[in-house]
């Protein structure tokens, strides 16, 4: 890590913060379920983040890099919190504020944003660390609270006072069961725990692509492919979603599939081909990204969507984790093959969209100014 912390660290960053952030959201659903209002609940999660992220700075520049590596972990950890509690409230606030038909819209035009700033972090990367200096990247890291900040101010319009049906499910027992009874709530789970591999595979598409014969290849180059992927596509993807969520996700899981073999089969001639496959791994998970979003939108009512969105995170974050752990020693023993494996559960993740419960797609006008 560049602040001296012991490399180790770098290996739990990603679990911390996916697995972090999916994982307590069936515990934050019970412990939420008697507070209708949703918008107070995420900027609540706001304060969390952009609190942890400005804490990062003074970690950074104060305190030894072992003291400070841990530091970053710990408020990483209680960042996940916040964002486990934006992420189960803003269905419930799009779900409410958004009709069906602009649902996948709004979500391709949040991705696109995303994407840009991701462009320029790739930018930073490019540029390096010893050219820009410590106090730039500190300055990043300060705006980014800033502008989390900024969303309280942007937010005060949005209401949504949802009563959530908890149903007594308590418990992580219940979690299993309610899966387990609930056929339209188990095909999305099994849906999204295949369509995970093509957010898994990423990373080995990049690992493999390091070489010295063409290390100027190197990290910012893929954040460069993915951010212009996510940005170019996502709009139109959420256009696709709001016609059919389904159809999106065959088609992102389908292109995929097809950046896979195409990795396996060129990427070995040069590092080009293989970012050009990345970019094309990237457009094809922004389908599936925004085909899943705007399908739990569409399929769950008002009172269950919280459920849906609880049960269905904590259960593939726990998936996400011991998928990572089996790919990771999977991986040194079967090396680039690992490709063709998450390709082919891919591929069985589009096969399985013909058992999702169909989306009705006609229009419940039912949001009006005085709902709000």
């Amino acid at each position: 890590m560049s602040i001296g912390a012991p490399s180790w660290m770098i290996s739990v960053l990603v679990p911390i913060r996916e697995s972090g952030a999916l994982i307590p959201q069936w515990p934050i659903k019970n412990g939420t379920s008697h507070i209708q209002n949703r918008v107070a609940l995420w900027r609540g999660g706001a304060v969390i983040q952009s609190i942890c992220i400005a804490f990062m700075v003074p970690s950074v520049l104060f305190l030894q890099p072992l003291m400070a590596g841990l530091a970053i972990l710990v408020l990483l950890s209680i960042m996940s919190i916040g964002r486990s509690l934006c992420s189960l409230t803003m269905k419930d606030i799009q779900g409410h504020n958004v009709s069906k038909g602009n649902r996948g819209r709004l979500t391709g035009m949040v991705a696109t944003l995303s994407g840009i700033i991701a462009l320029f972090s790739a930018g930073i990367l490019w540029i390096g660390q010893k050219n820009i200096g410590d106090s730039l990247l500190v300055s990043v890291v300060g705006i980014s609270s800033l502008l989390v900040i900024s969303s309280l101010f942007f937010s005060r319009s949005v209401s949504a006072k949802v009563k959530v049906d908890s149903n007594g499910n308590n418990r992580l027992l219940d979690l299993f069961n309610l899966v387990r009874t609930n056929n339209d709530l188990k095909h999305l789970v099994m849906s999204r725990c295949l369509f995970l591999h093509g957010a898994l595979v990423a990373p080995f598409f990049v690992t493999l692509s390091m070489n010295e014969e063409h290390s100027e290849f190197t990290l910012p180059f893929f954040i460069a492919a993915s951010a212009v992927a996510t940005f170019t596509s996502s709009y139109l993807w959420g256009l696709l979603s709001d016609k059919s969520a389904i159809r999106s996700l065959l088609i992102g899981g389908f292109i995929c599939v097809v950046s896979c073999t195409l990795f396996v089969l060129f990427s070995q001639l040069n590092s080009v081909a293989a970012v050009l496959c990345f970019f094309l791994l990237n457009v094809g998970y922004a389908g599936i990204r925004n085909g899943r979003k705007t399908y739990i939108l569409d399929i769950a009512d008002a009172g269950e969507r919280t459920s849906y969105v609880a049960s269905g995170n904590t259960i593939v974050g726990i998936v996400l984790l011991g998928l990572g752990a089996f790919y990771a020693l999977l991986f040194g023993i079967i090396e680039h093959h690992i490709i063709s494996v998450m390709g082919i559960l891919i591929l069985a993740g589009c096969l399985h969209t013909t058992m999702l419960k169909k989306e009705n797609k006609i229009e419940l006008s039912t949001v009006t100014k005085s709902d709000r």
